[in-house]
């Protein structure tokens, strides 16, 4: 049984499942942005000097990367995410520092040179006044510095809190996933024990006055039971099956009522190629049987579903009769929200589920946009 649904989690997981080449992409730009828009600074410079810069930006880059990876698998997740905002700061000045000073002693090894070679060229020039200056904390290198560090270190933190949502996100629905799935199971296998009872006491009456009608209960038995605890174990069942179960269900129902009973179930269009979630229609028919029968008089319970245009249409109605007080409807609630629940986690803003319910008759209306195979 599939985990997720692919189809849902495409947008959600686009991050997560292309980040490789998401990476990749994005620090080919990064490296490849002053081969693209070189500094025109550049052209007065010997080869030489060109070279020793070029390489001296490669290596901040390079140390750039390593504090976008050690901030977006470290330090986001261990500290900012934790509320430790004060030690990821310190982090931050003490890994910014250190670059600094880096960019600093490298650039030192030329700064006399380059001095002297642009003296007379382009005295007036920013660049070349900073060259002079000798605090480098003042210099507009400092401040493009600290530019880039702020966009390494903002870009790899949203990184690491949307990857972080995201997988939250995914284990939650996970989680509602398994207990649906859990609910499912115990669905499949919670065969109402008054049905069986009064089947098989049908069966037996049947067997007694030797009615041929014996042998094919049995067999109607037997391929509900089937379906129930073989078939439904796949993620999705073909809705031919799901109506041949349910016809099942209702001819059994049939053995137990008022035989001026008006039981109708009726089932258009072409659903041979249409497969949807298991056992969902079933909660409501059986709680028009459990809840729409009375012993002392003649029932109407409707049933249809229809398939066009890939729209389902499934319809439920059945007379409501007066209950005891111990007789009150304790497990139509929680059954419908169960079916809520699942269609809610397999068929998100594509079906609509409509309940009414009067002094004489409780429906049930669902709509679904269908997948086909």
């Amino acid at each position: 049984m599939a985990i997720l649904d692919g189809q849902r989690l495409t947008q959600k997981r686009f991050l997560l499942d292309y980040r490789f080449w998401l990476h990749v992409t994005g620090w080919s730009a990064f490296f490849a942005a002053p081969l693209i828009l070189p500094i025109p600074i550049f052209e007065h410079l010997p080869e030489y000097y060109v070279n020793y810069l070029f390489i001296t930006r490669v290596i901040i880059n390079l140390i750039l990367v390593g504090i976008f990876y050690l901030n977006l698998l470290r330090l986001t997740p261990k500290l900012l995410l934790n509320r430790s905002l004060i030690q990821f700061l310190l982090y931050l000045a003490v890994l910014f520092s250190m670059m600094i000073l880096l960019d600093n002693l490298l650039l030192r090894n030329i700064k006399n040179d380059l001095q002297m070679y642009f003296s007379d060229i382009v005295e007036n020039d920013l660049f070349f006044r900073d060259l002079n200056e000798n605090t480098i904390f003042t210099s507009p290198q400092f401040f493009a510095n600290l530019i880039m560090f702020a966009l390494i270190i903002l870009s790899s933190s949203l990184w690491a809190v949307l990857t972080d949502r995201m997988r939250q996100q995914e284990f939650s629905q996970q989680m509602l996933y398994e207990k649906t799935s859990a609910e499912l199971a115990v669905l499949r296998l919670q065969i109402s024990p008054h049905f069986l009872f009064n089947t098989l006491n049908n069966i037996r009456w049947l067997t007694r006055i030797k009615s041929d009608l014996a042998e094919t209960s049995v067999m109607e038995l037997s391929e509900i039971l089937r379906y129930m605890l073989f078939q439904v174990t796949h993620h999705q069942v073909n809705l031919h099956d799901e109506i041949m179960y349910l016809k099942r269900y209702v001819n059994l129902q049939k053995l137990r009522i008022h035989p001026k009973a008006e039981i109708d179930i009726s089932c258009v269009g072409d659903h041979q190629d249409v497969r949807i979630e298991p056992l969902l229609f079933m909660p409501f028919v059986e709680n028009a049987f459990k809840f729409g029968l009375h012993p002392d008089h003649s029932p109407k319970i409707s049933i249809y579903l229809s398939v066009k245009d890939y729209e389902l249409l499934f319809r439920c109605k059945n007379q409501c009769f007066e209950l005891a007080n111990d007789e009150e409807i304790t497990g139509t609630g929680q059954g419908l929200l169960n079916v809520k629940k699942r269609l809610e986690l397999h068929y998100p803003q594509t079906h609509t589920l409509t309940i009414n319910h009067d002094e004489h008759f409780f429906s049930v209306e669902l709509k679904l946009s269908l997948k086909h195979e």
